[in-house]
């Protein structure tokens, strides 16, 4: 360095960026497990009496016109036979997701899941219960079905409330994912085993008389 050159170096000080207010970590929840559950909602309009009822009152409607289209309708071999294909895949999709969320509930009832385990693989059955329920109505209007036979009256009634069984499970669904964290009270536990003795009724119901219908 040349002598007589004086090097002035600016005085550089660094101040640390603060973009919020300190503060406490969020804590972690009670059982360590992070992150927290989603907060509980009351029930909404979706998932309340109020469309359940209309729903029902709709399925119904849709049932009496499936009937009415049945009577009037006079089916080729060809759409008979493509009928009866989509009916037994309706059958198979539907009763078949049936038995699945039955054995999920087993499942819990031994001890074998949570509750939150079984409720969480019964609510991805739904679309296939109802999906298959939809193609069994449906295929049913080009199957000529004898609506004067006692027992074909006696399957449109389980039918029927087969669909509003499966409508008010909406609300018991939510109810039970409600205390998913705590013991069941009686009360759900007595409201879920009816819906599914009343599921297991109509659809064994509905499907022996289809197949006693068939033979003759």
């Amino acid at each position: 360095m040349p002598q007589g050159l004086l090097v002035i170096r600016p005085n550089i000080v660094m101040t640390p960026t603060v973009w919020g207010t300190p503060h406490a970590p969020a804590p972690i929840p009670r059982g360590g497990r992070w992150p927290a559950p989603e907060p509980s909602r009351p029930i909404g309009l979706l998932d309340s009496w109020w469309l359940v009822t209309a729903a029902a009152l709709a399925s119904t409607g849709l049932l009496g016109a499936a009937l009415w289209i049945a009577t009037h309708v006079n089916p080729d071999p060809a759409l008979h036979t493509a009928g009866l294909f989509v009916h037994l895949a309706g059958l198979t999709l539907g009763f078949g997701g049936v038995l699945i969320a039955d054995y999920l509930a087993a499942l819990w009832l031994l001890g074998r899941s949570t509750l939150a385990e079984a409720m969480a693989g019964v609510s991805r059955m739904h679309v296939p219960i109802w999906l298959g329920l939809a193609a069994l109505v449906a295929s049913g209007c080009v199957l000529e079905p004898n609506l004067d036979s006692p027992l074909t009256q006696t399957k449109m009634v389980l039918t029927a409330l087969l669909t509003v069984n499966g409508l008010q499970t909406t609300v018991l669904s939510r109810r039970l994912a409600d205390h998913s964290a705590a013991p069941l009270p009686p009360r759900l536990l007595v409201w879920g085993a009816t819906s599914g003795a009343i599921s297991q009724v109509c659809w064994w119901g509905a499907m022996a008389i289809g197949f006693w219908n068939a033979q003759r």
